[in-house]
């Protein structure tokens, strides 16, 4: 007990001199540091994140490579095979399917140049079926490589807009490229998709 007081006076002396203390005014500031080293590149962004189309939105797919595989099958008791690919398609819908149209396009097969062919030409040959969130292929040979793109035109720019009032489903299902897309872009009041 008797380094007790002496304790306790130890503590209030060192309050007091914690208290009585004061910052006292600032140094000048000093010479700027050296420029750091650049930090690594960020990730890239995700691709095709750009939000979903509305239910009045046309929709232009990017090229895509199609990747076909055989598929065997007896006909009329005889062996026989076909070319299948399905794509993903999330854009044809029932109502698209019902009331709107889906136009596909390949570049051409046959030519070394860009051309861009309607699918509906190579008819029998390739053909596409349109169904709700895919796109289902047959060919009469290996088509891998082969580019497709398509485009989805809901019903109500079909009925609504000046730009499709002449024209049938039929005339726009078989429509070149290059005067589908410019009747899209006039209903939508958009550019020219690459």
């Amino acid at each position: 007990m008797k380094h007790l007081p002496l304790v306790l006076a130890g503590c209030l002396v060192m309050s007091l001199a914690m208290i009585s203390c004061s910052k006292g005014s600032a140094g000048p500031a000093g010479p700027a540091g050296a420029t750091g080293a650049a930090g690594a590149n960020g990730a890239n962004g995700t691709n095709g994140t750009n939000g979903t189309n509305g239910p009045d939105s046309v929709l232009h797919s990017p090229w895509i490579t199609l990747v076909t595989t055989v598929d065997t099958f007896t006909n009329n008791g005889m062996p026989d095979s076909i070319f299948v690919d399905t794509l993903a398609a999330p854009a044809i819908t029932q109502a698209i399917l019902d009331s709107g149209l889906v136009l596909g396009y390949m570049q051409n097969l046959f030519a070394n140049d860009s051309s861009i062919v309607n699918v509906i030409d190579y008819s029998g040959y390739i053909d596409a079926y349109y169904k709700v969130g895919f796109i289902d292929f047959t060919a009469q040979s290996d088509i891998s490589g082969a580019k497709f793109r398509y485009v989805v035109i809901p019903g109500s720019i079909l009925t609504q807009s000046a730009a499709f009032k002449n024209y049938t489903k039929s005339e726009i299902r078989s429509m070149d490229f290059s005067t589908a897309t410019k009747l899209v872009n006039e209903a939508t009041n958009k550019t020219a998709p690459n």
